[in-house]
């Protein structure tokens, strides 16, 4: 198996997002008629922070969730203070796919964090054009850095891939701001050469139709 050292990139956010909250009781009531005026129950916790339960407006909290990720550091301004947080925790109503809840995390801007940060694969391989079968093996890689120094995101480009290439986490490029937790030899994306059985398969079948056409021909001798 060929391993290739490929071109990556990775995307970062830094804390320049601001999302306001306001403190709220925790009735069940209040937090229904929160929901039916377009506002998320929230509670933020963390680094010299006691629980606070706030609520945030849903319009707002999607934008900038859209543009700093689950992994991007963002104010939260409660009244007059404001926290450095991340989005610890997300719950969803599946029927409706709305967001029902949040959880905030405050962080120490001086103190690394660990968190999981996805994988992407960019590009299209010319293996895959040749027959093989790309294998996306590793979705996300854990990541220590310092929370304004955490990637959204990881890309890699599987533009050179081959069949029977690999890229494993040890290809991808050391970087200053963060670490990469993962073992080097996990598979992040590989190119499988077609298996026999399926080969096995389409050359029973080019029997079969060879088969069938030469009984075709036969009958119609006998016509």
């Amino acid at each position: 198996m060929r391993l290739l050292r490929l071109d990556f990139q990775k995307g970062m956010k830094n804390m320049t997002e601001v999302l306001k909250a306001e403190p709220r009781k925790t009735k069940k009531s209040v937090l229904n008629q929160l929901r039916r005026t377009g506002f998320i129950p929230a509670i933020v916790y963390g680094d010299e922070i006691e629980n606070k339960a706030i609520s945030i407006s849903e319009q707002a909290f999607t934008k900038l969730y859209r543009k700093v990720g689950r992994n991007g550091v963002f104010s939260l301004e409660i009244e007059n203070d404001a926290h450095p947080v991340m989005v610890y925790d997300l719950q969803v109503d599946p029927l409706k796919n709305l967001i029902i809840h949040a959880d905030f995390y405050k962080v120490n801007m001086n103190v690394e964090v660990d968190a999981e940060v996805p994988i992407q694969l960019v590009g299209e391989a010319p293996g895959e054009k040749e027959g093989g079968i790309v294998q996306h093996s590793l979705y996300e890689v854990n990541v220590r850095a310092l929370p304004a120094k955490l990637p959204t995101n990881i890309e890699v480009s599987i533009d050179r891939l081959q069949i029977g290439d690999s890229i494993l986490v040890g290809d991808l490029p050391k970087s200053t701001d963060y670490v990469i937790l993962n073992n080097e030899d996990e598979a992040i994306v590989s190119v499988l050469t077609p298996s026999v059985e399926e080969e096995s398969d389409s050359g029973e079948a080019e029997v079969e139709d060879a088969k069938e056409q030469e009984t075709n021909e036969e009958n119609k001798g006998e016509e």
